[in-house]
């Protein structure tokens, strides 16, 4: 018998006479000591489907809930809240996605990590234990560990302290909700092994969600791939990776980006959307996406029925073998209409559009333990770095979290001054004294993509009020000139007119990305700084953005600073590369000779750490 076993589960949002469905008749099984990867893109239903197991939406919204969720036979839909409290911990150990938020950012971590034991008692056997788990999730001092705040600690930091307050009750069954989005790559190599091996420690099993195929491939010994709320296809790990069935798999699959594989012509993405849970759509939900779709597609809604080779597919017209990845040695075009600029002719052009010489920026920090009577320590965020980037040129910027990346991004975007050195962009000269010449004429010139546009978008302001903004900062538009304008913009990155009138809490994460380009691209720039703009986008949403950006290049001859810890993705299309490490630019060149001969030994290791879609060596025993 499995430890965990999902019977035609369903969930719905209770509205005005009938129920807004989030997940739909899903069944699942898990053994102990296995890891399963639940796949899939924003909305598809796993985030839904793994706090319905440990009912914790209930708390978040009232839903209605049919079906079984058995842990060894005990069905946990059907407890009372009061019995369902002692399997949550002790049972069943959750780790969500961002762990800034969900520590206590006024309480020690040891503290924290000492009331998740057995109800909280805090005797001298769960300290020691909160200690063991310190060490066991790699932390070499942790009783140093155990007395800092949350706040003090990396985000690498913060998820390991996640996991180890997810082990303190010795659960059965860990819930892992993205636990590596938005972490750098190295970091991530690092969550992901440590998963793998407390999960053989201590023989639970385990459900790992996430979004991006590299991943599942590092971590699971079976994959389930959702969709709309529905399972599409389940089975083991290497099977799914290797040989698809359903036709999003194969597309998730390609999406994947490969070192080595350049994509002059543009990434693999998948058209449109997922359709909201509130959207009814006869046959197959994946059918106005799939380019292989039937009429028999559009209006029967295919069963999960088992395939070959323990695979299980919900598809009229499932594939077979291998997908056709591409040869990483050779360079690939598969969609002409994002055509790059040739790094050759960047090579010859007289005009340099960014040229930063020997920039320092420098902090001070407080002194040891934090005392403000303590000498001050100076840190170079940016230590000595030179940089030139030509019209029209794409240039990639990778790097772990602290290396000096963003802070790199900010000088030239002048959105702070270096300490020494001299950053000219766009023709506008910026040192130390701040920007010399015309402020506003700079910022016309240069425009940023913030990583966050949750974040960076006014959620009180209407999406056409966002990017009419920088026009009326920076330009002469006014009225029907102006809402023409932004209806062009919004045109340009692909999105309908009519959104203008929408909140950005009203549209996906996509969307928002897109309205953020769209704002940046208003007073019509020649360089973008884009931080991060794809890395908590899912792998096909990602491509479309990627995509976008690459054609606006091309019409408008933009050049672009792209920041990224995601060194497969740029490598796809970037026409230089750049290697950060502790503030310092350590490795330039192009692409090619990156991906094939790194001279650095820390390229070396970025490189090593990317995840692909073969799976890695042991993890599926």
């Amino acid at each position: 018998m499995s430890l965990l076993e999902i019977d035609r589960l369903s969930v719905g949002v209770p509205g005005d006479g009938t129920d807004t469905e989030l997940v739909h008749e899903l069944t699942l099984g898990l053994d102990s000591g296995q890891t399963l990867c639940v796949v899939g893109e924003s909305g598809s239903g796993k985030t839904v489907t793994a706090l319905s197991v440990i009912r914790l939406l209930e708390f978040v919204t009232p839903v209605r809930t049919t079906g079984e969720v058995r842990l060894d036979d005990v069905d946990l839909t059907g407890l009372n809240p009061n019995v369902m409290r002692t399997y949550r911990g002790h049972r069943i150990g959750m780790v969500f996605q961002e762990a800034m938020d969900s520590l206590n950012p006024a309480q020690r971590v040891g503290v924290q990590l000492v009331e998740a034991y057995a109800s909280g008692r805090r005797d001298k056997r769960a300290q020691a234990r909160a200690l063991d788990l310190l060490r066991e999730v790699g932390f070499t001092d942790p009783e140093r560990v155990a007395d800092l705040y949350p706040h003090q600690m990396s985000g690498g930091m913060q998820q390991r302290v996640m996991i180890a307050m997810a082990l303190m009750a010795g659960p059965d069954l860990l819930l892992a909700d993205e636990p590596t989005t938005a972490l750098d790559v190295t970091t991530q190599a690092e969550i992901l092994r440590l998963f793998r091996d407390v999960q053989r420690e201590h023989r639970m099993a385990c459900v790992f969600i996430t979004h991006d195929m590299g991943v599942a491939a590092e971590i699971a010994d079976r994959i389930a791939v959702m969709y709309a709320g529905r399972l599409v296809e389940v089975g083991p790990a290497a099977e799914i990776l290797a040989s698809p069935r359903h036709r999003y798999t194969r597309a998730l699959v390609e999406c994947v980006p490969q070192v080595g594989v350049r994509r002059t012509g543009g990434l693999p993405s998948i058209p449109g959307s997922v359709p909201a849970a509130t959207e009814v759509l006869p046959g197959c939900r994946f059918a106005p996406r799939c380019a292989e779709s039937s009429d028999r597609c559009h209006t029967e809604e295919p069963p999960l029925i088992a395939l070959d080779n323990g695979v299980e597919a919900a598809c009229w017209s499932p594939g077979s073998g291998p997908v056709a990845l591409p040869d990483p040695r050779v360079l690939h075009s598969d969609t002409p209409k994002y055509a790059l600029g040739q790094p050759e002719t960047h090579a010859r052009a007289a005009e340099t559009l960014l040229e930063i010489k020997d920039v320092r920026r420098t902090f001070l920090t407080r002194g040891k333990g934090g005392s403000p009577f303590r000498r001050r320590a100076r840190m170079n965020a940016v230590d000595g770095v030179s940089l030139d980037i030509r019209p029209g040129e794409f240039f990639g910027l990778v790097g772990e979290s602290g290396s000096g990346k963003t802070t790199l991004g900010q000088l030239v975007a002048a959105l702070d001054d270096p300490t020494e050195g001299t950053i000219v962009a766009a023709g506008q000269r910026h040192t130390a004294r701040g920007l010399e010449g015309d402020a506003r004429a700079f910022r016309r010139a240069v425009q940023l993509v913030f990583q966050d546009p949750q974040s960076s978008l006014d959620p009180r302001h209407t999406i056409g009020r966002i990017v009419a903004e920088p026009l009326r900062e920076l330009t002469d538009l006014r009225g029907a000139d102006l809402r023409r304008r932004v209806e062009q913009l919004l045109d340009e990155v692909g999105l309908p007119k009519t959104i203008a009138d929408r909140l950005p809490s009203q549209i996906s994460g996509g969307q928002r990305q897109r309205v953020a380009i769209a704002r940046a691209l208003a007073p019509r720039p020649k360089l973008i700084v884009a931080d991060e703009p794809t890395s908590a986008l899912d792998v096909s949403v990602q491509g479309q953005v990627m995509n976008l950006l690459l054609d606006l290049r091309r019409e408008h001859g933009l050049g672009f600073l792209f920041i990224t810890h995601n060194l497969s993705l740029i490598l796809s299309v970037a026409d230089r590369v750049g290697v950060m490490k502790d503030g310092r630019l350590i490795e330039v060149g192009t692409p090619d000779r990156i991906a094939a001969a790194p001279e650095h030994e820390y390229t070396r290791t970025l490189l090593a750490a990317n995840p692909g879609i073969v799976p890695a060596a042991g993890s599926h025993e």
